[in-house]
C-alpha cells in the first residue's frame, strides 16, 4: 500500500517533473559550434540534447566539448568554431528513457546525469527529466508521507 502511494505522489504533477520539448534548447547536430556556443551561453545550461533532422537524440554538447575541440597546446583558436559541426564534438552515449520508464530506472540513471532526455518509441525528442525537479518531488513526497502516515521502528528480529 506505501509502495503504491509513493509512486503516486512521485508522479502526481506529471508535467511538472518532465519538460516538454518545446519548453527545451536544443541544437541540430549540423550546426556550427560558433551557433553552439550562443545558444549555451545564452541559455546558461551546461549540457543541451543535440537532435538530428528526423528529431532524433542523436547526443548531448557542453561548452567545455565545444572548447575542448578548439583549445591548442597554447591558445584557443576561435576562429576555428565555424569549421565544425556539433556532431564533431557531442556525447552519443548518454541514456535516454520513455515516458513508461519506471521511476527506480530513472532515480538509478540521474545520479550520474544532470537530466535525462525522453524519447518516444522511435526515440524522437519529447522532452526532459531533470535530478532538480525529480528532487523536488521526493522533497514533496516525504512531507506528504509523514503528514499520512505514523512511520515506527521495526523491532530488531535477531
Amino acid at each position: 500500500m506505501i509502495h503504491k502511494r509513493i509512486q503516486e505522489l512521485l508522479l502526481e504533477d506529471r508535467d511538472k517533473l518532465f519538460i516538454d520539448a518545446e519548453k527545451v534548447a536544443i541544437l541540430q547536430e549540423d550546426h556550427t559550434l560558433e551557433h553552439a556556443m550562443l545558444v549555451l551561453t545564452n541559455v546558461r545550461y551546461s549540457l543541451i540534447p543535440v537532435l538530428n533532422k528526423e528529431n532524433k537524440i542523436v547526443g548531448l554538447v557542453s561548452l567545455a566539448m565545444i572548447l575542448h575541440k578548439i583549445t591548442g597546446v597554447e591558445q584557443i583558436h576561435m576562429n576555428q568554431l565555424g569549421k565544425y559541426k556539433v556532431r564533431d564534438v557531442m556525447r552519443t552515449e548518454f541514456p535516454i528513457i520513455h515516458q513508461d520508464t519506471q521511476v527506480e530506472d530513472v532515480l538509478n540513471e540521474l545520479v550520474d546525469e544532470s537530466f535525462i532526455c525522453i524519447g518516444n518509441d522511435e526515440d524522437e525528442f519529447v522532452g526532459i527529466v531533470t535530478r532538480k525537479e525529480l528532487l523536488k518531488r521526493i522533497n514533496f513526497m516525504v512531507h506528504e508521507l509523514t503528514r499520512e502516515y505514523d512511520f515506527v521502528e521495526k523491532e530488531n528480529s535477531k
